[in-house]
């Protein structure tokens, strides 16, 4: 892809001889495993499992908790309703790039069946039909449906007696696949009108998103004192989401993105980016290579297909929204706790910072709820007064914070001045602008705690 530029003189060759040099210093460094020794034992050990549990457990988001219905409280809910498809769906059963087989995978109902245990009664029904392979292979049948009336029916008659309703929705992995867009981020088989039926039933509702991208949480939000998003977590991510919604743990992921009010704040979409208009190919390039054994087939790609097109530059993500002004429903970096966090006392190593040398910050943390967590500190600058085009705020650094429940720490954090630079255009290198620089601590983009600012 670079030989043109090479060609032109633009980009040296000592250039791809590093490039080149990286891919063979690990070639040569990791040597492969004669055949007669791989794959003798099987991967999913118990080590594996746990692993797989910590990422999970970690990666577990709290959007919402206005009414304190999580932790569950067994003293308070006896009765409780199981409701929708994802509770039983399993996310993990093959694939091409993203896809994996996984030797057990537990599901939500079956992590929240083992953690409770007899500490309640557990009804559950499947409330929606989620979509299906055979139906996202017909090409003819939107997932963005009305919802199932039998289904509907039975799922309102459960929740009018229960004592608490944990509605499983969010998209599967028919929704969310590869070589396709989504054509909107509504949820799927009718969750909208589902939960407002049970919120007329039953307004003790905590909705899991089960999702890997943003949906449309809209309806969710207006009925759903408490909200969580578990993600295609896994093969123990049943287990993991039950431990945090009884509270063996404390939740402690944050967003890794933008939950939008609306598509259209977006910037694929708000800059026409977004949906693509071609028609689609059957297949996309890399399943075509794939299934073909890494043969290239002679067929026309339609180009649009395989190209997106980032015309907000710098601006992506939560950059995006935080330039242009734009709220959003959770912004990124958002997670909340079942304890309250203290921020103080920010400083840093120095006042005036060269192009060499690396920015100190340190505060202190202090866990100032009653139970044992997790945080994760995040730290932003914002240019002051620059000339080039900068994003109001980016992430420079973030660390993931263990603290006991009264426990006070003090957090450093380092931001490299050459992190600060950026590429010109015109010099074809990195360069960095001097001038003033706001340090910006905080528990999301949009719950900025402590400021401070530098010279550089």
């Amino acid at each position: 892809a670079l030989l043109d530029s090479v060609q032109a003189g633009v980009v040296p060759m000592s250039v791809i001889d590093s490039k080149v040099k990286n891919i063979l210093r690990v070639r040569f460094a990791i040597q492969p495993i004669p055949a007669d020794e791989a794959n003798k034992v099987m991967t999913a050990q118990p080590e594996q499992a746990r692993i797989a549990y910590d990422i999970a457990a970690k990666s577990i988001v709290l959007l919402k908790n206005n009414s304190g219905l999580l932790p569950i409280d067994f003293s308070k809910y006896k009765k409780i309703a199981v409701i929708g498809d994802n509770a039983i769906r399993k996310q993990a059963n093959g694939g091409v790039g993203a896809g994996v087989k996984a030797l057990h995978e537990v599901t939500p109902l079956e992590g929240l069946q083992a953690k409770i245990g007899n500490k309640a009664e557990i009804i559950f029904v499947q409330g929606y039909q989620g979509f299906t392979k055979k139906e996202r292979e017909s090409r003819t049948i939107s997932p963005y449906t009305s919802a199932d009336p039998k289904l509907l029916q039975e799922a309102v008659k459960v929740a009018k007696e229960a004592d608490l309703v944990l509605f499983i929705g969010g998209n599967n992995r028919e929704v969310e696949t590869e070589g396709s867009d989504r054509k909107e981020i509504t949820l799927p088989s009718g969750q909208d009108e589902l939960i407002t039926a049970l919120a007329a039933a039953n307004p003790n509702i905590v909705t899991v998103i089960v999702a890997g991208a943003p949906v449309d949480l809209n309806v969710v939000q207006q009925f759903s004192p408490s909200i969580v998003v578990s993600w295609l977590n896994g093969s123990e991510g049943g287990n993991a989401l039950a431990d945090v919604l009884v509270g063996n743990i404390s939740p402690s992921g944050k967003l890794p993105f933008t939950f939008p009010v609306k598509l259209e704040d977006s910037p694929a979409y708000a800059l026409k980016n977004y949906p693509q208009t071609d028609d689609p190919v059957e297949k996309d390039i890399f399943v075509d290579l794939v299934q073909n054994n890494g043969e290239k087939k002679t067929e026309k790609i339609t180009p649009s297909r395989n190209v997106a097109i980032y015309s907000e530059e710098s601006l992506v993500g939560y950059r995006w929204f935080d330039t242009k002004n734009i709220a959003p429903m959770y912004p990124f970096g958002h997670g909340l706790s079942y304890t309250e966090f203290d921020y103080k006392g920010i400083q840093t190593d120095k006042e005036r910072y060269g192009k060499n040398e690396t920015i100190q910050v340190s505060f202190e943390l202090t866990n100032s709820g009653q139970k044992d967590a997790e945080e994760v500190v995040q730290l932003y600058v914002h240019r002051i007064g620059a000339t080039v085009e900068w994003p109001a705020k980016e992430l420079k650094a973030f660390q993931r914070v263990s603290l006991k429940a009264g426990e006070t720490k003090t957090i450093n954090l380092s931001i490299p001045i050459k992190k600060l630079s950026y590429w010109n255009e015109e010099k074809y290198d990195w360069v960095l602008e001097n001038g003033e620089i706001e340090l910006m601590v905080g528990t999301s983009s949009s719950d900025i705690r402590l400021k401070k600012n530098v010279r550089i």
